[in-house]
């Protein structure tokens, strides 16, 4: 039984998205420098000594899937750019340790990265590292994707394994038989003339597309020249922290990257992919802090435990213990004597600790999601293994107060990741855990926000995402007091008899007031805590210790900042009742689902096909803004791939069939495969009869048809959903729409998602939420916001962003219309504002909008408004309220 596709979250479709548009660009305007200016409006650095080459960065935070997006990559080159079925790929990575995981992952054929390459290349994918690449044969390369996982460093001279790449190797003689002339020019040449039969040159011929993992690591010049002497096609790098244009300096061979997408911590959160916040609670002393983070350890286990009761999915939370590095000069708690702390004084069992430092690796190998794992304790220094990722790990412990957000950045990076990528029902299982050594909690959140920029996160979301917890603070202000809880003992209770076993037992974390009669824990207890207390006290004593056990550990560890009187927001949304009962009004109540295509008239591809020149005719030069000939890169790519992998022999059904397998699911979603390739059929009979191409020259043309395809395919959707969307917002379709709080959207500050954080001045103090996503800081949309912002009638507005999967949206013929705020009224009324701004594309689309935001309006009883605004007419808001 074959397993079920990984799914891609919104965000990273968006983010391989923003690839194709790119690519596509580049082909379109045969020029990486102008396509990525006119996706991006910002300028392009052209890589040193690769002219012409596409060259952008992916922007992904940790824990925000950087591989599996590096694998779906492929497909999206390979379509869109390289345009071939057998693309080559030359997958870099950041060290030995992280290549060797990597290899696993492409390898294993039940993995999530390795089906990402099945869903497009099916079994013709070969994955090799540089050893087997130095065999491969010329059918491995032809045969469909290859994949070449290496470190930089292996392609560099200086190295052992280097000199191989460079070198004559007979095993890789049948690549370089029978070459075109228009490819000999093109290599390497030995001391007869020939090309040189080497890994490099073989890579030379295809063209390579790079996937640079954690590209930080690798963008000094000797990089880059390394690259040029491959002949990349492109370069995609995946980081979460590009190199910006303040911090370039090419004189010193540190290059900016071409930010072409960059994914915010905000939509890693809505996703339901890391744990936020980042809740911290400080302790003078390094043993309270232990004891704390243990205390609370056992809190999340037994949640968890709770959880897994009631939804099925099994969590063990880990805590990760940073100690300080060994010294001469001053006693320091080193890896070794935290271990033997958390034995003595806390009676942790050796079982549970295990050591992961550069002389000790006791976790290697072992499978810390088994059930039956028993390691609840890993402590480590600065860093653990490369490519170590447990999702379980939710407790950070540091024993030193540290100064240096280094210092705590990859650790902070392993305690992100959520458990399966699923929300939990009980919230603290939601958020990740720091407990510090500090005398000053403002250094430690700085130290921990500092951390996670470090991680790939914006400032202004690190300063919202890490939230210092409110006993923390009081207890720093008050000399730890805050950090005393006290319980009484039930009456007849003998506390003299009872104190000095009490106090041991607990090894003083436990004290008995004799006078008072009461119980007193300083810091918090832990689970071992807990029994030696029910074992030392009556049997009648058991209540006041579940409940001091539980005071101690702050169950509802709250941030300082949470506001008791937090304005609650749920908007209505627009449904249907029928028989089933009311469901979201959606594509499915106005579209009859399949669709006949066929049906379709095929004509209009010629509008979208333009077949290729002949050779002889193509463009080779381009002249640039400063009047330079230069090379016309992607012309030149996709002369030479033709010429590396020669053509078979098409039929027509055999074409039919491939262009059918190449539209992508947007395309193909309400269309079954049978009527897909019917109309396909179809189409290749209008553009041969037009243009006469005869069967091999369509197939020269593939990539060229899926495009003309893709459109044609599209402008017929767009004009049947647009009239049925019509059809079903008039009294006469029989459709019952209803806005209805059964079917209502809460707006909920943990699940709130933006691409980019608002950095304007503005002080919006009704925001509902602490960041704004998505808002400029002037112009037009921002007036409105300062508008919503200072009506006395405004209790609370969101800037509702566009595209995030707990927005406020609408549907309209073709997709969601998510309007740009939506506010809450004094009177309990809510008010839908969309700016009607020159994003608005065609008069059809605001129609649309309007329709549907009256219909939601009307349906609602009064109780909801909507409006359209453009030119700043912002007392339009005025009179929708007091009207």
């Amino acid at each position: 039984m074959s397993l079920p596709l990984f799914k891609l979250k919104d965000y990273q479709v968006q983010t391989l998205a923003s690839l194709r548009r790119f690519l596509e660009k580049a082909v379109e305007l045969n020029d990486a420098d102008t396509a990525f200016y006119a996706v991006t409006k910002r300028p392009f650095t052209p890589p040193p000594n690769l002219p012409g080459l596409p060259y952008v960065c992916l922007r992904i935070p940790t824990g925000g899937g950087k591989t599996i997006l590096a694998a779906h990559s492929v497909e999206v080159a390979a379509d869109s750019f390289l345009r071939t079925d057998a693309p080559t790929v030359l997958w870099l990575v950041p060290s030995q340790t992280i290549r060797d995981q990597t290899l696993a992952t492409l390898q294993d054929r039940a993995h999530p990265n390795r089906r990402a390459l099945a869903e497009r290349f099916g079994e013709n994918v070969r994955i090799m590292g540089i050893t087997d690449a130095l065999y491969a044969k010329r059918a491995d390369y032809d045969g469909g994707a290859v994949v070449i996982v290496s470190t930089i460093q292996a392609f560099r001279v200086e190295e052992t394994e280097g000199r191989k790449v460079y070198e004559a190797n007979g095993e890789l003689m049948d690549h370089f038989s029978g070459l075109a002339d228009g490819l000999r020019d093109k290599l390497e040449t030995g001391p007869s003339g020939d090309p040189l039969p080497s890994l490099a040159n073989v890579l030379r011929l295809r063209r390579p597309m790079v996937i640079v993992d954690e590209a930080h690591n690798a963008r000094t010049n000797l990089s880059f020249d390394t690259l040029a002497r491959l002949s990349p096609s492109l370069i995609v790098e995946f980081t979460a922290t590009p190199v910006t244009p303040d911090e370039a300096n090419p004189t010193k061979g540190i290059y900016a990257s071409n930010v072409l997408h960059h994914v915010s911590a905000a939509e890693l959160k809505a996703a339901d992919m890391i744990k936020l916040p980042v809740i911290l609670r400080g302790r003078p002393e390094p043993k309270d802090t232990i004891g704390d983070a243990i205390a609370w350890l056992d809190e999340l286990v037994s949640l968890a435990t709770a959880e897994e009761g009631e939804t099925g999915e099994f969590v063990r939370p880990v805590m990760l213990v940073q100690a300080e590095q060994r010294s001469k000069d001053r006693p320091t708690l080193h890896a070794e004597e935290v271990k033997k702390l958390l034995m003595e004084d806390f009676r942790v069992p050796e079982e549970h600790i295990a050591i992961a430092t550069g002389d000790a690796r006791e976790i290697d190998g072992v499978d810390l999601f088994d059930r039956d794992c028993k390691i609840r304790f890993i402590i480590t220094q600065q860093a653990l293994r490369e490519g170590w990722d447990c999702s379980f790990a939710y407790v950070l412990c540091s024993v030193a107060e540290q100064k240096s957000p280094r210092a705590v950045e990859q650790l902070l990076g392993r305690v992100l990741r959520l458990p399966h990528a699923t929300r939990k029902k009980r919230e603290e299982l939601n958020r990740a855990y720091a407990f510090a050594t500090t005398t000053s909690f403002q250094n430690a959140a700085n130290t921990l926000r500092d951390g996670l920029v470090n991680n790939g996160f914006e400032r202004v979301e690190a300063k919202a995402l890490v939230r210092v917890a409110q006993d923390t603070i009081e207890g720093l202000e008050k000399g730890g007091s805050a950090f005393v809880f006290e319980e009484p003992m039930p009456e007849g209770t003998d506390a003299v008899a009872l104190k000095a076993n009490i106090e041991n037992a607990t090894g003083g974390r436990v004290e008995v007031d004799v006078e008072k009669g009461t119980i007193r824990a300083r810091g918090a207890l832990t689970d071992y805590d807990r029994t030696a207390l029910l074992l030392a006290m009556p049997e009648a004593a058991a209540t006041a210790v579940e409940a001091l056990v539980h005071r101690s550990r702050g169950a509802r560890l709250k941030p300082a900042d949470v506001e008791q009187d937090a304005v609650h927001f749920a908007v209505p949304r627009l449904g249907v009742r029928s028989a089933a009962g009311l469901q979201l009004f959606d594509r499915a109540h106005y579209l009859d689902i399949p669709w006949k295509l066929e049906d379709s008239d095929p004509a209009p591809v010629l509008d979208f096909f333009a077949p290729p020149k002949p050779g002889a005719d193509e463009a080779h030069v381009d002249v640039d803004t400063g009047g330079h000939v230069t090379l016309a890169f992607v012309t030149d790519l996709h002369e030479q791939l033709a010429l590396a992998l020669q053509e078979k022999g098409w039929t027509k059904n055999a074409l039919v069939n491939w262009l059918d397998r190449r539209l992508p699911f947007s395309s193909r979603r309400d269309i079954t495969r049978v009527s897909s390739t019917l109309f396909i059929a179809k189409a290749l009979d209008v553009i041969d009869a037009k243009f006469g191409l005869g069967i091999e020259g369509l197939a020269r043309a593939k990539f060229r048809l899926v495009e003309a395809l893709v459109k044609v395919i599209a402008k017929h959707r767009d004009t049947r959903e647009a009239t049925a969307f019509e059809r079903a917002l008039i009294p006469q379709s029989g459709l019952d729409f209803e806005t209805s709080a059964d079917v209502e959207l809460v707006f909920d500050e943990s699940r709130y998602g933006y691409n980019s954080p608002y950095r304007g001045g503005t002080d919006f103090r009704k925001h509902l939420f602490r960041v704004i996503g998505d808002m400029e800081t002037s112009g037009e949309e921002y007036e409105c916001a300062v508008y919503l912002e200072r009506h006395r009638d405004v209790k609370a507005w969101v800037r509702n962003t566009a595209r995030q999967p707990h927005s406020f949206w609408l549907q309209t013929a073709s997709d969601k219309f998510y309007p740009d705020f939506v506010a809450l009224l004094n009177d309990g009324r809510v008010l839908v504002v969309e700016y009607k701004g020159g994003y608005i594309s065609t008069a059809a689309d605001a129609k649309e909008k309007r329709l549907v935001g009256d219909l939601w309006a009307d349906r609602s009883n009064g109780r909801c408004l909507f409006l359209m605004i453009e030119n700043k007419e912002f007392t339009r808001i005025d009179r929708a309220i007091s009207g």
